[in-house]
């Protein structure tokens, strides 16, 4: 009974200010890009869903805390922590519900970031720049596997490329030249349309047979190479699901690239929203039982501002470890180990 009583308390601060605070970014955005935005109403409609999207990567965390905050002082204000601790109830069972609510909404929003949803923000300056419906990159130059390739104009949300070049390459020496005016992916692998195959045999003497030209109508080649992924890292975009960096992390690992930026979007995505269930532990243990020992208007302020100021420092590290500026493993895996064992060693003298 107090578990779900708490539970719904504290829900119902949560929705409560992710409301506010959604509504609040997306005006202000609004305000800032109402000459930018189109005159259609479906697609203003849609740019305020992307946008509301978008915000809940900040929003939601913070949410999490100051609804936690919230919820503490309403329960301390009309005395009932204190009458739930004379009738027996212990602070690890008060916190339950707390910690349940958090991770329950956290995981929720990482299960989401798994789903085309994480490109919500890519979607709203799509919309912005007037290229929703067509949205294309130019001239795109990688390397994958032993291969060269030149994409002319890359479309990724039709799973299209146009003016696809490959060079196969074997021992420093140039060995097939392949070219297509069309490909899509399906299936995993990216399927040429009219192609024309240029093979170079290797050459001894003047006497080796020349290049030998071959078209097919259809030809299979780079298995593998999701189109987002190369739109995303080509253009420097630090928005991946979670499977999209899951994926680019293994083929980047697979062909020896860097792939520091790709494991702080993944860190990121995954570590980031779980911080919040952690500082509602850590902020639980220092807020007092009752409004006789502390003064409720001086401690919310506080406990507003050391959020913000975490949770800024965290966010800042995480857009260090997105960009590859610092390690990952230190600007994410570290400070999550480190907040995670401060709240087990809290939770375990209470015990």
């Amino acid at each position: 009974m107090l578990n779900r009583y708490i539970a719904r308390l504290y829900v119902r601060y949560i929705l409560l200010i992710l409301g506010a605070l959604v509504a609040f970014f997306v005006g202000m955005d609004m305000v800032s890009e109402n000459e930018r935005l189109p005159d259609s109403a479906n697609l203003t409609l849609l740019y305020v869903l992307f946008q509301a999207l978008y915000s809940l990567e900040l929003i939601l965390p913070l949410s999490l805390v100051f609804g936690a905050i919230a919820a503490k002082i309403h329960l301390i204000r009309m005395n009932e922590l204190v009458a739930s601790y004379a009738l027996g109830a212990s602070r690890l069972r008060v916190l339950f519900p707390f910690v349940a609510v958090a991770l329950l909404f956290s995981m929720a929003y990482v299960a989401m970031t798994t789903t085309p949803l994480a490109y919500a923000g890519d979607r709203a300056r799509a919309i912005k720049q007037d290229r929703f419906f067509v949205s294309s990159t130019h001239q795109l130059f990688f390397k994958f596997d032993s291969s060269f390739v030149y994409i002319d104009e890359l479309l990724p949300l039709q799973n299209e490329a146009r003016g696809v070049e490959i060079l196969e390459v074997s021992g420093g020496d140039l060995v097939r030249h392949i070219r297509a005016e069309r490909a899509f992916f399906r299936q995993n692998a990216w399927q040429l349309e009219s192609v024309e195959q240029i093979n170079k045999p290797p050459v001894s003497g003047l006497q080796e047979a020349g290049i030998d030209r071959l078209w097919y109508p259809h030809y299979e080649a780079l298995r593998g190479f999701r189109p987002e992924i190369m739109d995303n890292v080509y253009e420097g975009r630090s928005a991946f699901s979670l499977i999209d960096a899951a994926r680019a992390w293994q083929l980047f690992s697979n062909q020896q690239i860097s792939t520091d930026r790709i494991r702080g979007v993944f860190y990121s995505g995954l570590l980031f929203p779980l911080f919040a269930p952690i500082f509602v532990v850590i902020m639980f243990f220092f807020v007092p039982i009752s409004p006789r020992f502390f003064n409720v208007a001086i401690f919310s302020s506080m406990a507003v501002l050391v959020t913000l100021g975490g949770w800024g420092s965290l966010y800042a590290l995480s857009q260090l470890a997105r960009t590859g500026t610092l390690s990952p493993e230190l600007a994410l895996l570290l400070p999550f180990a480190l907040s995670f064992l401060v709240a087990g060693y809290l939770v375990k003298k209470e015990r």
